[in-house]
């Protein structure tokens, strides 16, 4: 009889253990990036004794009652709540951010509530630091992870290389300048760029010298040759006409550049069968003297890969590599976790890339407290892979804790009953065990 009465204790002590870990996830409710806990029951066993009757076996197995071995974290998807900040990120799927403290110690964690410090360290709300990594000039993820770093500031870089792109086109019906007999060639060169009737098109764009200083770089485009689809084009820094640099362009009869030249350095394009470009020789060049304390003579390489010369209206589309001084205006995440930086200069900085980690046992995954994790063996290694691979990032929202309310509630009133039902065997066992002694009486 005494057995029952600890078989009952059991299961108080089973139903309140429960009760502890139902509280604690009600509790985290709002804890963002919360995984709640399933407790897990397991039976106890007093007594198996097997006999064996006309040769069929007979068991009497009498449980010793019950205890909780173990929780499992239950890691599946939380809802996602909308935010006004953009280092806000919540996870889309598989695996945790990484984040560092001073010590060294990585930690695993589903709540991405991120900030820049004053260095500009990417760091969550207890200081410690985001992993990643660093891009560098063309966006390639450079080196080992490490913590993340933006920088507040960029300082200036000059133009070293501007490149026309994709659609630039010179009309092929633009007529040539100065072609007195009509035979398709130009005469004479009388350019004069503030005579517009001796150029057909011109643009510009901005570059900037060594110190960041912003300049004018005009171009001014001249059809001279109808039959050999011949062009001649004319750079002009900040419009000093005393110093303008000539470039020649020729393109075949599909409209596909072939030649550019800056009188010294020619480069050439052949395309095969499939219109695919190779080039040789060396891209031309301009270059100019400035006289306001920065790096002089000022030379800017010139790609005119992808211009076109087809039957089509003037375009003018091109791209330079240098920048003034910017100080940071915002900051922005893709779905892929590459962390993108705006600068007061309009320049836009593909800064770095978030890392995500998971592990084939999540298990293995220990709770320690602030919306951290670790391993529970510290040889445990993760799998590290860029955002946007396993899950996306969801830039400006939080991953709220996935604690159903209801599901909670149905185990609390679930937990209560049992408690009071192990509370009643003790109290029918107390008083059997009155009625045995009271046979003596």
């Amino acid at each position: 009889m005494l057995q029952s009465f600890y078989t009952a204790f059991t299961g108080l002590n089973a139903d309140k253990t429960w009760l502890s870990v139902i509280s604690d996830n009600i509790a985290n409710v709002n804890t963002v990036g919360f995984k709640k806990e399933n407790a897990v029951f397991e039976d106890l066993l007093a007594r198996s004794l097997t006999t064996f009757k006309n040769g069929a076996p007979v068991n009497q197995e009498i449980g010793g009652g019950t205890f909780i071995s173990a929780t499992v974290k239950d890691f599946s998807q939380g809802t996602f709540m909308n935010t006004s900040n953009p280092l806000d990120l919540a996870l889309d799927g598989e695996g945790f951010f990484m984040v560092k403290d001073n010590g060294g110690v990585t930690y695993y964690t589903r709540n991405g509530e991120f900030r820049l410090d004053a260095n500009g360290d990417l760091i969550n709300m207890l200081g410690m630091k985001v992993q990643g990594w660093m891009l560098d000039d063309n966006g390639n993820m450079a080196g080992s992870i490490s913590d993340i770093n933006i920088p507040m500031s960029i300082d200036p870089k000059v133009t070293n290389q501007m490149a026309f792109e994709e659609p630039t086109n010179l009309n092929s019906q633009a007529p040539i300048i100065n072609d007195s007999n009509g035979d398709g060639i130009q005469d004479t060169d009388n350019f004069d760029p503030k005579d517009p009737t001796t150029y057909n098109y011109v643009n510009s764009l901005n570059v900037y010298d060594s110190l960041g200083n912003s300049h004018t770089l005009t171009y001014y485009f001249i059809h001279t040759d109808k039959q050999n689809n011949k062009w001649n084009v004319y750079a002009i820094l900040d419009n000093n006409d005393t110093d303008k640099k000539l470039l020649t362009l020729q393109f075949d009869s599909q409209g596909r550049i072939i030649n550019a030249s800056d009188g010294v350095n020619t480069v050439t394009y052949t395309y095969d069968s499939t219109g695919n470009q190779t080039k040789s020789g060396t891209d031309p060049e301009v270059s100019f003297n400035v006289t306001n304390g920065a790096q002089s003579p000022m030379t800017v390489k010139v790609l005119f890969d992808k211009v076109k010369q087809v039957a089509s209206d003037f375009i003018f589309y091109a791209q330079q590599d240098g920048n003034s001084k910017g100080d940071i205006m915002s900051v922005a995440v893709s779905e892929d976790g590459v962390i993108k930086a705006t600068y007061t200069n309009g320049k836009v900085k593909d800064i770095a890339r978030l890392a995500v980690a998971t592990f084939k046992d999540k298990e293995m995954l220990v709770r320690k407290g602030s919306w951290l994790y670790t391993p529970n063996v510290q040889t445990f290694t993760p799998v590290i892979m860029p955002g946007g691979i396993i899950s996306k990032i969801r830039s400006g929202m939080l991953e709220m804790s996935n604690v159903d309310i209801a599901s909670e509630f149905i185990n609390l009133i679930t937990a209560q009953r049992s408690y009071q039902a192990n509370a009643r065997v003790i109290t029918t066992d107390d008083q059997i065990l009155q009625e045995t002694m009271n046979i003596k009486r």
